[in-house]
């Protein structure tokens, strides 16, 4: 949404600036800070980070899905039950954001012309769907158990295939930080949130068969299942506000708009900025603005100053689509809809 801002001068600093972005706004020739903020990367490095990553999670999610399925077999545990069908899941999710960052990455086109990268925020919301669904089913398979409890069979067993299961996901969940630092994807979040709620699942899963097993306390895989329904409803919340905030187009964050409007104000031709307006859309973002310029200033001029302008912030999002216009200083004409303008300062 278009914000009616009143105009950034370029002699007042932004009290929404931090030092560390003022510093790197401020650095001649230094490289800026591009990782894990939406639009940093080149496209082409965001999406060779992403096709690597996500093709990590497909192919541990699909080795520990086959292997719960076999231990759940052999103890019959809901706890395993449970821990599998969240895996299960996490393959499902894994296979999406495999195709969703593979297709944001392409290129625009003449029908695309914003590009695709809202897919990945598609592929967030079907995880939504999915990680929703299992948490009924696995409150109603507990629920049962409850009334029912059941003492886990091969617990030996169980216990050290789902501590195999906790450092394969941890190892996965620390190459997904990676790519999240590099990347910002929301594809990616949405990934980690999965299997990060899948390690909690098999340590749950873990206290829940010692406890069932080992003490008078039979209730307690039951219990466990329980517990990791009620998780897996507080995931699905976190992974859909990332989701929404794309689908919607969010502003991006305070720092990041603050960093934006440093860079267009170095030149001092620069008088002030109106209506910036920014959003994300998977890998890239989309920035426009009005500058406010000397009105004795040639077309050409006026020109220069913008592509100057589009330099300084390219330099610092190498993933951003630009939209710069020109306006004479003291021309107090608007444009635009109306509809489109808050009275909210930014």
């Amino acid at each position: 949404m278009m914000n009616n801002e009143p105009p950034i001068n370029s002699s007042q600093s932004d009290p929404q600036a931090s030092d560390a972005t003022r510093l790197e706004a401020a650095s001649a020739g230094a490289p800026p800070h591009r990782h894990g903020r939406a639009g940093r990367l080149r496209p082409d490095e965001n999406a060779r980070i992403t096709r690597r990553i996500t093709a990590l999670a497909v192919i541990l999610g699909l080795i520990m899905a086959v292997g719960k399925f076999f231990i759940w077999q052999e103890s019959d545990s809901v706890g395993i039950f449970s821990s599998l069908m969240h895996s299960a899941l996490d393959l499902f999710g894994a296979f999406s954001t495999f195709f969703a960052v593979r297709y944001a990455a392409r290129s625009p086109d003449k029908t695309y012309r914003f590009g695709r990268g809202k897919a990945e925020s598609f592929s967030a919301v079907f995880q939504v769907c999915l990680i929703i669904f299992a948490a009924f089913h696995i409150i109603e398979e507990a629920i049962e158990r409850l009334s029912e409890p059941q003492i886990p069979s091969q617990p030996t067993l169980a216990l050290g295939a789902i501590t195999l299961f906790i450092g394969l996901t941890l190892w996965l969940l620390i190459a997904q930080s990676r790519a999240i630092r590099a990347t910002a994807s929301v594809a990616i979040k949405g990934d980690r949130a999965h299997y990060l709620a899948d390690l909690l699942t098999n340590i749950i899963v873990i206290a829940g068969i010692i406890f069932s097993t080992y003490t008078p306390f039979i209730h307690a895989d039951a219990i466990a299942a329980l517990c990791i329904g009620l998780w897996l409803f507080f995931t699905a919340y976190q992974v859909a506000f990332q989701a929404w905030s794309q689908l919607l187009d969010r502003e991006l964050p305070d720092t990041e708009r603050a960093l934006i409007k440093t860079l267009a104000l170095e030149d001092p031709q620069v008088k002030s900025i109106h209506d910036l307006r920014t959003r994300a859309s998977g890998p890239h973002i989309h920035i426009q603005m009005r500058l406010e310029v000397d009105e004795n200033l040639s077309l050409m001029a006026a020109h220069d100053i913008v592509i100057h302008a589009e330099k300084r912030i390219m330099h610092a999002f190498q993933a951003a689509d630009i939209l710069i216009h020109p306006h004479p200083e003291n021309c107090h004409h608007t444009h635009g809809n109306i509809r489109f303008r808050s009275k909210d300062s930014t």
